[in-house]
């Protein structure tokens, strides 16, 4: 992510594995086999896994998509009152997961890799459940390393996976309030530290994502080690956003844009080892216009104020405990929380203004390599008119790690 424990002492080391089993699979590092072609050694590994949810929207029905497959704050249904719930069982295998590295050690000291990563949920195509289940190949993560610099789509150098908890549900954070993005960039780390240049997106409410910024975003972390196994990081970002919008000349009213303003932001997370049998996670975000990096992307990062942009305001954070029962057996319970601050004459009334969240499961491995659990979870959403709505799941899965 066996023995049986006879005291606590005997507990870390297989705690210790089965903890970076889980950060592994999203980082892709953990591999089920190696083998060379000359100088260049190849290596491959993943997982299968089968989910299986019961999901109960409290404010109306949502269709058969991603917000049920995996937990999207920004989907929850509201109403001021009106709204009626609605259940759906979901069971799928999308999240299984394939990758291949390759790495070859060149005459200069330098060792030249690559990193080649795809599920089977992030781009589910034209997919559907009536007969074959089939869903195509989405690509996660295809970079290229050379010593210290690293080139190509990786998770963002603004999120620490240090940090991850284990949960049962696809983005493994606690979703409203973490920041979560995979992008192309590059990225020179030595040591702790890291800075990267990275693809450059604007969200602006009422328009989409704009792909107009010049300057791509720069982003900066610092990550040391803490205690056994923790660790403690800060990351900042600046960023330019940017539209550029020709007129519509089907309607006075949508007048072109051209505007650009400035987004930044910072991030504190971190895993605190509690004894051998516990710790805390956490993360800590605060910003402007950097909405995209939040939550799957609950807000905006900005909304048209006129012929100008006004970036829009974020914390949002949250907090994970970890406790093993036994060695095969532990929980985690995670509480999360996302707060805008819009400008709602500018932004209207129906985007989200806050969103809570929390979690708590219990995961078995009878062996290091296999898990299986359940998970439950509660999500509360509140949009700037005071409409709400909530969010019971209850979720199973079972994973191989290979």
């Amino acid at each position: 992510m066996n023995t049986p424990m006879n005291t606590r002492r005997d507990a870390q080391p297989w705690l210790r594995h089965a903890l970076a089993a889980s950060i592994a699979c999203a980082s892709g590092v953990a591999q089920a086999g190696e083998t060379r072609f000359g100088e260049t050694t190849l290596n491959w590994g993943g997982y299968v896994k089968l989910d299986v949810l019961y999901s109960r929207f409290s404010e109306g029905e949502v269709a058969q998509s991603t917000s049920r497959d995996l937990y999207v704050p920004s989907t929850i249904p509201v109403s001021a009152g009106g709204g009626s719930s609605y259940d759906a069982l979901d069971l799928h295998a999308k999240e299984t997961r394939l990758f291949l590295g390759a790495k070859t050690p060149l005459e200069n000291g330098v060792t030249l890799g690559a990193h080649i990563e795809f599920d089977f949920i992030v781009n589910q195509g034209a997919g559907n459940e009536v007969v074959t289940n089939a869903y195509n190949p989405g690509l996660r993560r295809a970079f290229i390393t050379y010593g210290n610099w690293l080139l190509g789509q990786e998770w963002s150098t603004f999120q620490n996976l240090g940090a991850i908890p284990e949960t049962l549900d696809f983005v493994a954070f606690p979703t409203d309030g973490t920041v979560f993005d995979r992008q192309p960039m590059v990225r020179y780390g030595s040591g702790p530290f890291a800075i990267a240049i990275e693809n450059p997106e604007t969200t602006v409410t009422g328009l989409g994502a704009k792909n107009d910024s010049r300057v791509p975003d720069l982003v900066a972390r610092w990550i040391t080690p803490v205690g056994n196994g923790g660790n403690f990081g800060i990351a900042g970002i600046v960023r330019q956003l940017a539209a550029d919008d020709a007129d519509n000349p089907a309607t006075e009213a949508d007048e072109g844009l051209d505007a650009d303003a400035i987004g930044y932001g910072l991030s504190v997370s971190g895993k605190l080892p509690l004894g051998p049998n516990d710790d805390i996670r956490f993360m800590a975000n605060w910003g402007e216009g950097i909405g995209r990096y939040i939550g799957l992307g609950i807000s905006a990062d900005a909304v048209r104020d006129g012929d100008d942009l006004e970036a829009i305001g974020i914390a949002a954070g949250y907090i994970a405990y970890r406790h093993a029962w036994s060695p095969k057996l532990r929980t985690t319970i995670t509480a999360s929380t996302f707060q805008a601050d819009n400008d709602v004459v500018l932004t209207g009334d129906g985007v989200t203004k806050r969103i809570v969240s929390g979690s708590v499961n219990l995961l078995y491995s009878p062996v290091a390599k296999i898990t299986v659990g359940a998970e439950y979870r509660h999500a509360e959403r509140e949009v700037e008119s005071g409409a709400d709505g909530s969010l019971d799941r209850l979720q199973f899965s079972a994973k191989y790690v290979f």
